[in-house]
């Protein structure tokens, strides 16, 4: 069950739709929340319409699906009531998620799975006055406190949620399964690279994620290496706002970028397998070493060398290493990353080290077991 509706502006992929399996029927519940009106601060209008919206943030809570709550629970339930429903998962963002699982959980005494994509109160930390933060943290536990076994993505995830947990959880309870990549999207025989030195980077390009970084490292290598830059291109594939273009335009290399705006997930997928360096930029926020970025495991199984940007050490830079993909460089050291470009350009014929045991832990099939698991055991506990 999913929602209807939601951003119109946000970019969506239906290709994605032919993946679901014929017999899994997908069930959409109307939501009236901010984005159905506006979802831009671009737009003069919309603007007005999303700080309309802000001053009756308090209604929305714990997010901008709260209306979905009720809804989503009454037709849940009615699902449940037609059908030999054996588990509740509830995976989030949106909170609003969570809340239905602990209700309908109440509701019908069935198993609950709840499955944290993100760290909620940890993450949300910087953005929220502390009395919405206390209230979060409060619904939070009494989410927690109604789960059977809890699922997330980071090592850091799950320890923070497992010290906070109520009394009635166990550590034992706490599940890592770390998001994967499909095998069946990646070809046996891999592809012809590009011709020139290819650097891709994927995902969207903001204040968070600024693209200034890249624009110092191609500063810094190509005054190093001045010869260099008639032999790369760049590649950007996702949204990114005004200000990340006019930063591009002012660069000396803006003419070896390469704007594709948002693509389709088949697309991307030949963007990354054919490129030479995929780029990973973590954001930079202070929950920054807790982030697993779903696109690295796609570059994963695209088993070309990753250039991170990011926190170091941390659980990520430790999966990039283990596999033999990954060079972990900083955001502030730009003739550093330079030089790891620099050896990168010119070892590319050796091709990467790849451990293919590391590679497999996120094989998509090994995640989904895992999944199944969990259910299976609930499932056995409840009958119990």
């Amino acid at each position: 069950m999913c929602v209807e509706g939601g951003s119109k502006n946000e970019p969506r992929d239906p290709s994605l739709l032919a993946e679901i399996p014929p017999d899994i029927e997908v069930i959409r519940v109307p939501c009236f929340e901010p984005d159905n009106y506006a979802d831009t601060w671009e737009v003069p209008r919309e603007k007005i319409v999303r700080n309309l919206f802000k001053t009756f943030d308090r209604l929305f809570f714990p997010d901008d699906r709260a209306f979905w709550i009720k809804p989503l629970t009454r037709r849940a339930r009615a699902v449940i009531a037609e059908r030999d429903v054996k588990v509740i998962w509830a995976t989030s963002q949106p909170w609003s998620t969570l809340v239905v699982g602990r209700d309908l959980k109440k509701a019908t005494g069935l198993p609950l799975v709840l499955d944290f994509r993100d760290d909620w109160t940890t993450s949300n930390q910087d953005f929220r006055k502390l009395k919405r933060l206390a209230q979060e943290q409060e619904l939070e536990q009494s989410i927690l406190a109604a789960a059977d076994a809890v699922v997330t993505v980071t090592p850091p995830i799950v320890e923070r949620l497992t010290a906070r947990a109520p009394a009635n959880l166990s550590p034992s309870q706490f599940h890592l399964i770390p998001n994967g990549f499909d095998p069946a999207h990646f070809p046996g025989t891999p592809p012809l690279l590009h011709e020139k030195f290819t650097i891709v980077h994927t995902g969207g390009l903001y204040h968070l994620r600024p693209i200034e970084p890249l624009l110092e490292i191609l500063d810094a290598w190509f005054e190093e290496h001045p010869e260099r830059a008639k032999s790369v291109q760049i590649k950007l594939a996702g949204s990114m706002t005004r200000e990340v273009k006019e930063a591009i335009a002012r660069s000396p290399w803006s003419s070896l970028i390469e704007i594709l705006g948002f693509v389709d997930h088949r697309q991307v997928r030949e963007l990354i397998v054919r490129a030479h360096v995929n780029l990973l930029m973590i954001e930079q926020v202070s929950t920054a070493s807790l982030l697993f970025t779903g696109k690295v495991f796609e570059y994963i199984g695209a088993r070309r060398p990753i250039l991170m940007l990011g926190p170091d050490p941390s659980p990520l830079a430790q999966i990039l290493r283990e596999t033999g993909l990954g060079r972990i460089c900083s955001y502030v050291t730009p003739k550093e990353t330079a030089k790891t470009l620099e050896c990168l350009f010119r070892d590319e014929k050796q091709g990467p080290g790849i451990c293919e045991e590391q590679v497999q832990r996120f094989n998509a099939a090994h995640q989904t077991g895992e999944l199944a698991r969990i259910f299976q055991e609930v499932t056995s506990l409840d009958k119990n």
